[in-house]
């Protein structure tokens, strides 16, 4: 009897070994499945990259040779509109990416810059030397960036992909020696003052690393790493957690106050497609109930951008019915699940604050009179738009169409000028403002 007993523990013991054999190759599948996935994510976003900033390369060499004011607003043009993909590819790189951060305030700078220049020269004012020598300085380091992509590309060594995995993402040499970008130096909302200024409201006590740990554990509950403090305006505590339902995230908040500044995950898929109104109107609401959580005040929808199976949709918060666009606040969704898998929130720790707001000193029917005559206004807002970094205006902003092409104009509501104007284009990817 005894023996009878043996034997079909014996066999109960070999078929739980022969299911957790099965089990764990199941799981290393799934595993493989996912880290390949990533790769092939991360691949085409450095290919993107390399791509677009080979064109801003081509487009400042036909600058530096350029003499006609309408060459160089149309090559300028060209540098802001693919500085801008780059940067929103380069904001879907994992944050374990060592300077995919500054790379993207670098390129993003470099965009914003373009477009001041343009300002100037439309206003009849000719690049001067120093113009030519910072934009032969963007060019350097343009470059340099690109050797970065093109190592991995060359390479196919994305290690980022392993970090599904709880890997770790080791600094390349020519990562390494991108030390210091140049210094910008121009009147833009997103110039390199901005960066390096204070949040403009309180944002609180300071926090002790392990009392951000454990808030950062609280967010995102998984296996968390050691914090990396990073200096600055605003300093912050870095991490990467190893979660069950979303993989690795990391994330950063701040030293004063413990506030999620930012945080990224991996997509489930990689949609390419353009989304149905119903997928969109699902991910706004999926954002808008998370930046609700987050404290965000009244956020108004600004524009969406798909990539790779993620949708980056943007928005700001208002003040009495006035949209502020200088807090502006990025979303990203994972276009398979509808969940948020993603933060940029910069730009409104560092600026929200509560603004003491002008009465407009002409109305909306009259500001609508200084919109050109050919456009065909669609919808009407309030808006605080940045001029710089120190000065806002406020504005009406006019949504308007013409021959089936969308544009936004922005008219000052206390002077009638026309301060802004943009044409949206609407492509695959979403809604790109230039």
């Amino acid at each position: 009897m005894r023996k009878g007993w043996r034997r079909l523990i014996w066999a109960a013991l070999g078929l739980g070994l022969v299911a957790a054999l099965v089990k764990l190759g199941e799981s290393r599948e799934a595993l493989e499945a996912r880290q390949a996935a990533e790769r092939t994510r991360i691949e085409n976003l450095y290919h993107r990259i390399d791509d677009d900033l080979n064109d801003v390369d081509v487009s400042l060499s036909k600058l530096s040779a350029a003499s006609s004011p309408r060459q160089s607003v149309l090559l300028l043009g060209d540098v802001w509109r693919a500085t801008g993909s780059a940067g929103a590819a380069m904001g879907l790189l994992p944050l374990s990416h060592a300077d995919s951060s500054d790379m993207s305030q670098f390129v993003t700078r470099c965009g914003d810059y373009a477009h001041a220049l343009m300002g100037r020269v439309l206003q009849g004012r000719a690049l001067t030397n120093e113009d030519r020598r910072q934009l032969q300085d963007m060019r350097t380091a343009c470059a340099q960036i690109r050797q970065v992509a093109g190592e991995a590309i060359e390479s196919g060594d994305y290690v980022a992909a392993d970090a599904v995995d709880g890997g770790c993402y080791e600094q390349t040499q020519s990562e390494a020696a991108i030390s210091e970008y140049p210094t910008l130096i121009y009147d833009g909302p997103f110039s390199e003052s901005a960066e390096n200024q204070a949040p403009q409201s309180d944002p609180g006590e300071r926090i002790t690393a392990q009392q951000a740990q454990a808030a950062a554990q609280r967010l995102f509950p998984g296996e968390i790493g050691e914090p990396m403090y990073v200096a600055g305006a605003m300093p912050v505590y870095e991490f990467t957690v190893d979660t069950a339902d979303r993989g690795q995230v990391s994330l950063s908040l701040t030293e004063r106050g413990g506030q999620l500044l930012s945080f990224m995950a991996s997509p489930t898929g990689d949609k390419n497609d353009p989304p149905s109104d119903e997928e969109s109107e699902r991910l706004k609401e999926s954002a808008l109930s998370f930046l609700r959580e987050l404290g965000v005040e009244d956020p108004a929808a600004a524009y969406a951008q798909y990539y790779q199976g993620v949708a980056v949709l943007n928005f700001a918060p208002r003040q009495a019915g006035v949209i502020l666009y200088s807090d502006l606040v990025k979303v990203y969704l994972d276009r398979d699940t509808g969940e948020v898998m993603g933060l940029d929130a910069r730009n409104y720790r560092l600026n929200h604050r509560t603004r003491e707001l002008p009465r407009p000193r002409i109305s909306e029917q009259q500001a609508a009179e200084y919109v050109s005559d050919s456009l065909h206004i669609e919808h009407t807002d309030i808006a605080l738009i940045p001029l710089t970094q120190q000065s806002e205006v406020l504005c009406y902003e006019f949504k308007a169409t013409r021959d089936g092409t969308f544009y936004i104009v922005y008219i000052n509501a206390l002077t009638g000028e026309e301060e802004q104007i943009f044409e949206v284009i609407n492509s695959e990817e979403g809604d790109l403002v230039v």
